[in-house]
């Protein structure tokens, strides 16, 4: 069983064993609190997910696998979603041109790279927590960098901040902080925000998506979200949507926001 297999086999199987048993003792209401869902009552610990990957390397290379088989084998590239020429054509000398936060162990930035090989070394640079990116193996066009996205971003002006798959991670509250950080970076009129997830649709939505939104909830006492709620955390970080880039074949939108 490779490393993604164990990761879903270890993980998703208890939580949605433990998930009806939650929501009867809080009376199936959705839980908000990433510190208090049904990781804590399945785990019995105060830890959520993340500080459990924290302290677990071997749970922690599983998640991470699981991420780039992923991205590798389910997703319609991003460069193929969005037109990311335009980002070449239209970046600042000696600023940085991609920030992927989040960005594990790079594989959306390398993505981006083999669609633009002429890039500057460096001007890619990925961004996750210290013990994720201390011993990546990245391009020497990709610059990896430890931080923590509840902190103010530390890279100022670049054309673009790129997250993909993370903001479902967190309830409304903690990704109006997570996205008001990278605001406050941004250059009005020159950057912008591009976030590659899913979106529930108001008809027919697709079942990878919904049955993505009940693990958000299992695991991390969050959700996958529809337009209508992408855009209120989008204006409560003080940012506006340009345009949402949604391919009909591609499972995931990118949704292009800017500084209003």
């Amino acid at each position: 069983m490779c490393s993604s297999d164990l990761f879903y086999a270890q993980l998703n199987s208890p939580m949605f064993k433990s998930l009806p048993y939650f929501l009867k003792e809080r009376g199936f209401q959705s839980p908000s609190d990433v510190n208090d869902c049904n990781w804590q009552y399945w785990k019995g610990t105060s830890n959520n997910l993340f500080a459990d990957l924290s302290a677990n390397p071997a749970m922690a290379n599983d998640f991470h696998a699981a991420m780039q088989c992923h991205s590798k084998y389910n997703l319609t590239p991003w460069p193929e979603v969005y037109p990311t020429s335009t980002i070449v054509s239209a970046t600042k000398p000696d600023r940085a041109l991609v920030v992927d936060i989040g960005g594990s162990k790079g594989h959306d930035l390398e993505k981006f790279r083999l669609c633009h090989p002429d890039i500057p070394d460096g001007s890619l640079i990925l961004q996750d927590l210290p013990d994720v990116v201390k011993d990546v193996q990245v391009d020497r066009a990709i610059s990896a960098q430890g931080y923590d996205f509840f902190t103010p971003q530390p890279v100022k002006g670049a054309r673009i901040y790129f997250m993909h798959n993370v903001l479902h991670d967190w309830p409304d509250d903690s990704a109006t902080i997570i996205l008001k950080n990278i605001a406050s970076a941004m250059e009005k009129g020159y950057s912008k925000l591009l976030i590659h997830e899913s979106l529930i649709s108001r008809v027919n939505p697709l079942a990878r998506v919904t049955v993505s939104d009940i693990t958000m909830m299992a695991c991390l006492a969050a959700k996958e979200r529809t337009e209508i709620e992408w855009g209120e955390v989008i204006r409560n970080s003080g940012l506006r949507i340009v345009k949402i880039w949604r391919p009909p074949q591609s499972v995931e939108s990118v949704i292009e926001a800017e500084l209003e």
